[in-house]
């Protein structure tokens, strides 16, 4: 409430009591003779209404303080979901980023962002001269990388996935790869992932010819071959 009206409703309670004390003036001069002035009784009446207008007008807020509280309250907010949102930004920044393909063979493998990870994919089939290519559609459940069959004479189309442990391909996966793989006329297709794969995923691949490649296959081919190719780089 602003101040002003604060004012006011004081004022207005002081009268009322001081209207009060003046209808039961003969019950209050029954309790107490020294009351039969009048003049004392009117300024007894005067100071007890306006102390009590004056208490009653403190406890109600003033009208800036509570939109400051709020404002300051609001603000807090937006200071909390600004930092919320720069965080989740940094993280996710960091998570696509991608590495110098010497950082991709030599950081620990666990530092590597799924971006670094379809970069090692494509550095192992090129040593292993399969002329991959890399598309520009694989991070919305498309192809990442397609390469030469020298003995089937055709193209594959490659997914890869770098999931953490525990979190597994499932058929939805399975059946986006075998979409993907026909709107870049490929026949054939493999998945690539650092997880595993569930047992309809592997049953929904072998309906549509997509070889699977789980963290096995990764850790024996390659990590190994990645390691090889550190040491060189090392040396």
């Amino acid at each position: 409430m602003k101040e002003k009206n604060k004012q006011k409703l004081g004022s207005f309670v002081a009268l009322l009591i001081v209207f009060g004390l003046w209808q039961v003036r003969e019950s209050i001069v029954s309790i107490s003779p020294i009351f039969e002035n009048t003049i004392i009784y009117l300024f007894s009446s005067l100071f007890f209404g306006i102390f009590i207008g004056l208490f009653v007008s403190s406890l109600i807020p003033n009208k800036k303080k509570q939109n400051t509280r709020k404002n300051t309250s609001s603000k807090d907010k937006t200071k909390q979901t600004t930092a919320s949102a720069k965080k989740d930004t940094n993280n996710t920044r960091t998570h696509s980023l991608l590495h110098k393909d010497s950082e991709i063979l030599t950081l620990p493998f666990n530092e590597l962002t799924w971006r670094d990870f379809e970069r090692l994919c494509y550095l192992y089939y090129k040593a292993k001269s399969t002329n991959p290519r890399e598309t520009s559609n694989g991070a919305d459940g498309g192809v990442d990388l397609i390469i030469f069959n020298k003995h089937h004479k055709t193209d594959i189309a490659i997914q890869i996935k770098h999931y953490q442990k525990g979190k597994q391909i499932t058929v939805k996966e399975i059946r986006e790869l075998n979409t993907a793989k026909r709107n870049h006329n490929c026949i054939l297709a493999e998945f690539i992932t650092t997880s595993t794969y569930t047992n309809a995923a592997l049953a929904e691949a072998s309906k549509f010819k997509i070889t699977c490649r789980d963290k096995h296959w990764v850790e024996n081919k390659i990590l190994r071959w990645r390691d090889e190719a550190a040491a060189k780089i090392r040396s």
